[in-house]
């Protein structure tokens, strides 16, 4: 049976178009083959992308698959996600919730903003971060992958110039990491205006020839004669031809009007032939496609007879005229029609008198209400009908921009910026402004627009005038703004703001006096200076130490520890790292959710002075109550100091894990410092686990990215730490290059225990090229400096490995075995499983050389299996070709018979799993930290048992207990 839609395309052929059309062919063909392509339909407005959408759409359903498409709206770009909940909103929330669990597992919450119904599953609202939204975004890709797994899928999105911002965060992701197999991605959008998050994410689609590009052109006119009526005579068809410039939309519409006027520009002569189409309709009629354009498109009929004010008979006469005049055609969805194009649309919502927009906007908003319609179509409706005062309305722009705020920031901005705007400008509102700024300035940050989010918090600071009650306030906002500049490479700035307002400050005794103290010293690491760093650290713990405040006291003495160890004075940093543990695991949530910056602080600090057990335990604790407590300024940093821990003790599937999710909420956020250093850890963590192609393309973003940013400890820190990587991938060239741009020789901004590891690598890269004098000269420097700092374990088993490879270098294997059983005691005592086990190779190849093949043997077996139960492939492949040299057979998945044999076959997630249990963690307590289900974390465990041939949770932490622990 024929459809409109059907009708509809035999009426406006696609001509013109043969190129674009092979290339749907060709897409469809791999399609068939289960690949999954992307195609990306370009040009002005009115060429034909939709045409071509809907063509190839149609050729897709003639083939059985399943097609899902979405189209975005220019008047609804506040409405988060609102294209994905157009294109997968109603055939998802048709599979029920059941079988969205069984497709997606744990992922189904994650798609609570775009399928109606998932609200309340697995308490979906909850415990997500703003730059942590991804998981939305990963959950859309599951569930495409999961409809591919069973049938073709194509997902057409259109008009994505007019997406919301939500809408194209999430087709950035999907263009990254498109579904593996059996989904055709379709996007359509003009090329002009661009949205940077759509072409920036495209662009690097391209540059992997992951998408395939359609640009559609301006039709010929002999292309055009055949869009044209026959009934049209010559003159008038050259006349329509020079002014629509053979555009296709322009064409037809300009040939539907009785007088087209050759003296308006195209854009005008449209609209005026779109206005006369509707002032030739009858009134009711005219109403209601006037009140349908308010209502957005596709229309939902029941708003738009409410907006237009028909009572139902005379509302159904009227649609039946649209639908007769081709202006409005029917969708899947009952009583939801669309517009014949959205210019049509949105010329006649232009040419709509605004008096009667602005009612009928009210209008619709009230019915919305009365039905129980959501609160983001509400409050979308609201903004642009409410009066300033009106207390309703501005409640449910608030509504709408609270539970938006985590996964679509820029709406919920949008909406916080329109509650200011009603919000009376009078004392007894500015309480409530306050308040407003605030969770605006979060948005803004979060979607890293951090000038306007400076601003905010500037009005805040005026709002918040001087009264005392407010200094604490006041305090917390000045560092907010201090945060914000120091982003902004504002460094001077922001140490003067903050010494100005501690000056201002009243009481230097108070609570506002010691956090303005804390945040001077943290606002001292930016600029490396580790001794006012340590000065501002010891002011601001005396000061919460007379005001019995722990929380406080806890991010001094973390910020106090860093300081320590940049002046090198690693054992009272050790010291006072202790303490300070101490602390932190003796306080309460609720007395630490205040202070989210105590375990980040004191995360890296533990990190850098090899405390690795207690990084990750209060890295993790800390990224906990930041989702608990909806604070995410600290969380990305958090999940990649937690990776970096979990690479040097050896669990690399849970670290990369954690660098691909920082990543994601790098991008997210808009900081590009923070997604620098995403992506080094992505790219160390990958060159460890020899992902070498992985971790080429992250060191060479982060690099690119840092063109664009100010010189600080954290930029130069991103380009060592990229340099050492490239060592890894194999460049030793490109790691001295980078090594240089990072302010070698002396590295005076790092802090003495990573400079003595950065010598380590600086020396293997001379090596690497055969030059052993300079090797030497920074393996010396190395020996020398770390002399001086005393305990820390993992650096001096870097330099002694590094030492050992210069020995066998220069043929002293004696001198290199010494060295490499140094690396291996000094790196197992600190927990530094990767560099123990590197060292164990090099001591085979010294035992080799020394003549020794069964000592040979035995170093390069423990180092062969223990890289590979790490997952360290590149590594474990180095120690097995020794072990061949030898005569020895190394399978290609060989592991080690102890219990890590067993670790080695976990997946990422399971391993992390493991590791909570092995920490004591109930299966509850794993579910609320991971935000998966107890049904999922048992399903988890399951598998655990059987892969580790036990029975029981004890087993299980046996096993962990033995890999940390590996002279047990």
């Amino acid at each position: 049976m024929a459809t409109p839609a059907d009708a509809a395309n035999a009426a406006h052929p696609i001509v013109g178009r043969r190129a674009q059309l092979s290339a749907v062919a060709d897409a469809l063909a791999q399609l068939d083959r289960r690949s999954s392509p992307i195609l990306a339909l370009s040009g002005e407005p009115g060429i034909g992308k939709t045409r071509l959408t809907e063509e190839l759409c149609d050729r897709a359903d003639a083939r059985g698959h399943l097609v899902l498409s979405g189209r975005a709206a220019e008047l609804e770009q506040d409405l988060p996600f609102a294209v994905a909940v157009d294109a997968l909103g109603d055939y998802a929330a048709s599979l029920g919730v059941d079988r969205l669990q069984r497709l997606v597992g744990a992922q189904a919450a994650e798609l609570a903003p775009i399928v109606p119904g998932l609200d309340g599953l697995g308490d979906a609202t909850a415990g997500r971060l703003q730059d942590e939204r991804f998981q939305t975004h990963r959950a859309v890709r599951a569930l495409l992958e999961a409809l591919g797994a069973k049938q073709r899928v194509v997902l057409a999105l259109d008009d994505l110039h007019w997406a919301d911002a939500a809408s194209l965060e999430l087709v950035a992701h999907l263009l990254r990491r498109p579904p593996r197999r059996g989904v055709l991605l379709v996007l359509a959008f003009r090329p002009s205006p661009a949205r940077a998050t759509l072409v920036d994410a495209l662009a690097a689609a391209v540059r992997e020839r992951a998408v395939v590009e359609l640009p559609l052109e301006p039709l010929t006119l002999a292309d055009a004669e055949a869009l044209l009526p026959a009934d049209v005579p010559a003159a008038r068809r050259d006349a329509i031809f020079a002014q629509s410039g053979g555009n296709p939309f322009y064409l037809q519409e300009l040939a539907r009007a009785a007088t087209p006027s050759a003296d308006d520009d195209v854009p005008r002569g449209v609209a005026h032939a779109l206005e006369q189409e509707v002032r030739a309709l009858p009134e009711d009629a005219a109403r209601l496609v006037r009140a349908g354009a308010v209502v957005g498109d596709p229309m939902s009929l029941d708003a738009a007879v409410a907006a237009a004010q028909l009572d139902t008979a005379d509302a159904l006469d009227a649609l039946d005229v649209l639908l007769d005049a081709a202006l409005l055609a029917p969708t899947d969805v009952p009583r939801r029609y669309r517009f014949r194009h959205p210019l049509v649309r949105r010329a006649i919502y232009d040419t709509t008198p605004e008096g009667w927009r602005l009612g009928a906007h009210a209008r619709v908003a009230q019915a919305l209400e009365r039905e129980g319609g959501s609160i983001t179509a509400r409050a979308h409706h609201l903004e642009r009908a409410a009066q300033p005062g009106d207390a309703a309305a501005i409640g449910v722009l608030i509504a709408a921009g609270s539970g938006a705020a985590a996964r679509a920031p820029a709406a919920a901005a949008g909406w916080y910026a329109a509650a200011l705007r009603l919000l009376p400008q009078d004392p007894e509102s500015a309480g409530q402004r306050l308040g407003l700024l605030v969770m605006l300035a979060q948005c803004q940050a979060a979607i890293g627009q951090l000038v306007p989010a400076l601003d905010s918090l500037d009005q805040a600071l005026q709002l918040a005038g001087d009264d005392d009650v407010l200094a604490p306030l006041r305090a917390r906002l000045v560092a907010g703004c201090a945060m914000c500049e120091n982003l902004l490479g504002r460094h001077e700035a922001a140490h003067g703001r903050l010494v100005a307002a501690l000056d201002h400050v009243a009481d230097p005794s108070s609570i506002a006096a010691a956090d303005l103290q804390v945040e001077l010293a943290a606002d001292a690491l930016y600029d490396g200076d580790f001794t006012a760093m340590r000065t501002w650290a010891q002011r601001g713990h005396a000061t919460a130490t007379a005001l019995e405040d722990p929380a406080l006291q806890l991010v001094a003495e973390a910020l106090a520890t860093y300081a320590q160890l940049g002046l090198g004075a690693i054992p009272e940093a050790h010291a006072t790292a202790d303490k300070a543990a101490e602390r932190l695991d003796g306080m309460a949530d609720d007395a630490l959710g205040g202070r989210l910056d105590g375990p980040y602080y004191l995360g890296f600090a533990e990190y850098f002075a090899e405390r690795y057990d207690a990084a990750i335990r209060h890295f993790r604790r800390g990224i906990a109550l930041s989702r608990a407590a909806g604070q995410g300024q600290f969380a990305t940093p958090m999940s990649i100091g937690l990776a970096h821990a979990y690479e040097v003790t050896g669990r690399l599937r849970a670290a990369l894990e954690q660098a691909d999710g920082a990543v994601e909420a790098g991008r997210l956020s808009g900081n590009r410092q923070i997604l620098c250093w995403a992506l080094t850890a992505e790219a160390w963590i990958a060159a460890i686990a020899g992902e070498l192609p992985r971790a080429r393309a992250a060191g060479a973003e982060a690099l690119e990215l840092l063109a664009h940013l100010d010189e600080s400890v954290l930029s130069q820190g991103t380009r060592v730490h990229v340099a050492a990587a490239w060592l890894e991938a194999g460049e030793p060239e490109r790691c001295l290059e980078a090594m240089a741009d990072a302010g070698g020789p002396g590295f005076a901004h790092v802090e003495p225990g990573r400079r003595a590891w950065l010598y380590a690598i600086l020396a293997r890269a001379e090596l690497d090229l055969g030059h052993h004098t300079v090797a030497r000269d920074w393996v010396q420097r190395g020996e020398e400096l770390q002399a001086q700092l005393g305990d820390l374990g993992h650096v001096e088993a870097a330099v002694a490995h590094a030492h050992a490879l210069l020995d066998l270098a220069t043929g002293d294997a004696a001198g290199a075995l010494a060295h490499a059983e140094r690396a291996v005691d000094r790196a197992t005592q600190a927990g530094a499983a990767v560099q123990a086990a590197r060292a164990r190779t090099v001591a085979g190849r010294a035992a080799a050389q020394l003549g020794h093949a069964s000592s040979a043997v035995s170093w390069l077996e423990r180092a062969e299996a223990d890289l590979a139960a790490i997952g360290a492939t590149r590594l474990r492949d180095e120690a097995a070709r020794e072990l061949r040299r030898l005569g020895r057979r190394v399978g290609a998945r060989r592991r080690r018979a102890s219990g890590a044999e067993g670790l080695a076959s976990l997946s990422g997630r399971e391993r992390e799993i493991a590791e909570l249990v092995a920490d004591g963690r109930t299966n509850r307590e794993i579910a609320a930290e991971l935000f998966l289900s107890e049904k999922t974390i048992e399903s988890h465990l399951t598998k655990v048992f059987a892969k580790l041939g036990v029975s029981g949770r004890v087993a299980v932490a046996g096993a962990v207990g033995r890999e940390r622990d590996p002279g047990d």
